[in-house]
This record gives C-alpha cells, sequence and structure tokens, in this order.
C-alpha cells in the first residue's frame, strides 16, 4: 500500500491509553508522554474499562481536568483489552496513533526513538521490540519468554518481516492504518492484531529497541493460557488477509 508522505512538523499525535486498574502509573505515563511529545500531542484518549475502581477513575477525571487534550472514554463492550484498544482508535483525529499501556510496564523513552524513524519519512508504523539489542525483559516469566521468543521467529519468516516482536502493543502507526483497518481482536490478541494486519496490507513497517519492566501496581488480565489467543490471531490474518476501509477524508 502507499500512503501520502506527512512531513515531521505535521505530525499530530493521538494517544490511545487503556486503563483498568491502575492509579499513580497513569499521571507517570502521561506526564512523560506530555514532556516528549509536547506541541505534536493532539490528545490522549484514556479508554477505561467500565469494571474500574472508584481510585482509578479519579485519577482518570484529575487528567482529564488538568489538559484539555485529554479525554476519558468508558469503553462501551467489555471485557477485553481489544475492545478498548478498537473503541479507542476508532474515536482518534490525530494522522499518527500511539498505543501504549498505563501500568508502567513500556519504557517512556522509547517514545522518542519511535519518532526519530517517524521523522525519516521512511515508515508507516513503528513498533518496540524487547529482543532487539539495547531491549530487554525484567521480571518476565521464563515460560512465557521461551514461547514469545517460538512465536517470533515462527512468524517473522511466515509474515517475511523484520520486525522482531510481533506480539507486543507499543506501537506508533499512521492514522489512516488506525482507524482504516478492520480490527477484530477481544483479549490481549489485539496487540499481535495491530503489529500483523499493517505489515500484511504492505505498511512500511521497522522496530525500536525497548525495555519492558514487570508493573507494580494494578492487576494485568493477560492469563497464560489468553497468550495462546496470539497464535489463532496470527494465523487468522496469514490465511484470511486484512480488510481496509479508509473514510473518505484520509483517502
Amino acid at each position: 500500500m502507499q500512503l501520502a508522505p506527512l512531513a515531521p512538523a505535521d505530525f499530530r499525535i493521538s494517544v490511545v491509553l487503556p486503563v483498568f486498574s491502575e492509579t499513580d502509573s497513569i499521571r507517570e505515563v502521561i506526564a512523560g508522554l506530555k514532556e516528549i511529545l509536547a506541541a505534536r500531542m493532539l490528545e490522549i484518549v484514556i479508554v477505561m474499562s467500565p469494571k474500574s475502581g472508584p481510585d482509578t477513575r479519579a485519577v482518570c477525571e484529575e487528567m482529564v481536568k488538568s489538559d484539555p487534550r485529554i479525554r476519558l472514554q468508558v469503553q462501551q463492550v467489555n471485557p477485553g483489552l481489544g475492545n478498548g484498544v478498537r473503541e479507542g482508535y476508532a474515536s482518534t483525529k490525530g494522522n499518527l496513533v500511539l498505543n501504549i499501556d498505563s501500568d508502567g510496564e513500556m519504557e517512556m523513552e522509547t517514545v522518542r526513538r519511535m519518532l526519530e524513524k517517524m521523522d525519516t519519512g521512511a515508515y508507516d508504523m513503528v513498533v518496540a521490540s524487547r529482543w532487539m539489542k539495547g531491549g530487554g525483559f525484567s521480571g518476565y516469566s521464563p515460560l512465557k519468554y521461551v514461547l514469545n521468543f517460538g512465536f517470533q521467529q515462527m512468524f517473522r519468516i511466515l509474515y517475511w518481516t523484520r520486525v522482531n516482536d510481533l506480539t507486543y502493543g507499543f506501537k506508533i502507526m499512521r492514522g489512516e492504518l488506525a482507524r482504516g483497518i478492520v480490527w477484530v481482536g477481544v483479549m490481549h490478541e489485539i496487540a499481535c492484531e495491530t503489529t500483523m494486519k499493517p505489515i500484511k496490507l504492505g505498511a512500511r513497517a521497522c522496530a525500536v529497541p525497548s525495555k519492558w519492566t514487570a508493573r507494580v501496581q494494578g492487576q494485568s488480565k493477560n492469563t497464560f493460557w489468553r497468550t495462546f489467543r496470539y497464535v489463532g490471531m496470527a494465523l487468522k490474518i496469514w490465511w484470511h488477509g486484512v480488510e481496509f476501509t479508509p473514510s473518505k477524508s484520509e483517502g
């Protein structure tokens, strides 16, 4: 596929920030985003689970009051991280969309590296990679580590891509992709869907190193058994392809 060139000076970045049970880490992530994105930040869309507790809701409402660019969107279809991400993508307005978690596990400095790649104009999507030199894992389950590694090796070959972290939900992509691709993921498999579908569609993609650190706050909903949904999603995309329906305003 071929997207119209986008000059770095014209970047308007929408951030999709899913929230479930986090509190302090929400403040930290938003503060980091505002510093790094600066004037390029168009909006932060906090997509909060309807099952979030009062403490989480209070922090989200505090963030909304602190900056007019931040808005709170309660997830309509529940449960499922995938449903939240999809709803967030659909409501964005930026020509770039950044997907990042609110639990503090994702390295904030990675965003700078993503922007450096996007600034070159050579890519439509930049993915954070825990497997590149300079990246890595801290506090990751040994079993998940082995399974993750095997997944990356198998599907990198199948998809014929140099991107070596196909299961990480930390990425930035063109708004046309975020809003034009038909997403179907319900749970955490949305993480690989949002990387694999753009690649399958022919988007120009690359990766930058990133360090993952286990959360110290909130509760992860990504159980061990749910990780097998990634395999099903990857095979489904490969077999059935990608449905892409860009809006008229985006060509």
